[in-house]
């Protein structure tokens, strides 16, 4: 079984956006005061992007780990951690339009509006938290991971099925020599039994 994509690719977009009001607030201050250059607004607008396709590859993502989880956990529970990503994202995309508008504004406008986007980034931080919460939830508090666990030992037991060929079996590597030690012991038995039988004879003999 293979680590699903979806909690690996998540912690992106969470992780961006909780660095991006800061971002946002010294880039908007440094071009304000002429100690950076407006075109630096561009980094800005690449993490935005980032953000936005990371949130929705981690949406997309989260579809087919559903189909999964749903085993163990109720559809009610998912969905609501599902609708709680999607408005994550929306935020993200419209902080990632007005970040593009921002750009081509007059710089008198800009810097109202780049405080805007630091407000908006700062609804996508409580929104990020309130998705990454329910997440948690749906690992830790209902088991959503033991339905890959439960996929996991069904297919090891499946592969298990036939014996490798490091495993010990009850039957013997060497079945010839096997078969010697019985007959051997056959032997003996008879032997003995043989002997017995002579010592009586000789007793009765005697008798007579």
């Amino acid at each position: 079984m293979q680590v699903p994509f979806h909690p690996i690719i998540v912690h992106f977009p969470l992780a961006i956006t909780f660095l991006l009001p800061i971002l946002v607030l010294v880039f908007a201050l440094m071009i304000k005061s002429n100690k950076m250059s407006q075109k630096a607004w561009i980094i800005i607008i690449g993490l935005q992007v980032l953000t936005t396709a990371t949130g929705y590859i981690s949406l997309e993502s989260g579809e087919e780990a559903e189909e999964i989880a749903e085993r163990v956990v109720d559809k009610k529970i998912i969905h609501e951690h599902e609708e709680r990503a999607e408005i994550f994202v929306g935020s993200t995309v419209l902080a990632l339009i007005f970040s593009i508008a921002a750009f081509f504004l007059r710089k008198e406008f800009q810097y109202l509006v780049q405080l805007g986007i630091c407000l908006i980034t700062l609804v996508s931080c409580f929104l990020a938290y309130r998705t990454g919460e329910s997440g948690g939830e749906l690992v830790y508090r209902y088991g959503a991971a033991s339905a890959y666990a439960q996929e996991f030992d069904s297919g090891s037991t499946q592969e298990g099925l036939l014996p490798t060929p490091g495993m010990k079996t009850s039957e013997s590597a060497h079945p010839g020599e096997e078969n010697e030690s019985l007959k051997a012991d056959d032997n003996d038995y008879g032997g003995s039994d043989q002997e017995t039988l002579g010592d009586d004879d000789e007793d009765s003999k005697q008798e007579d």
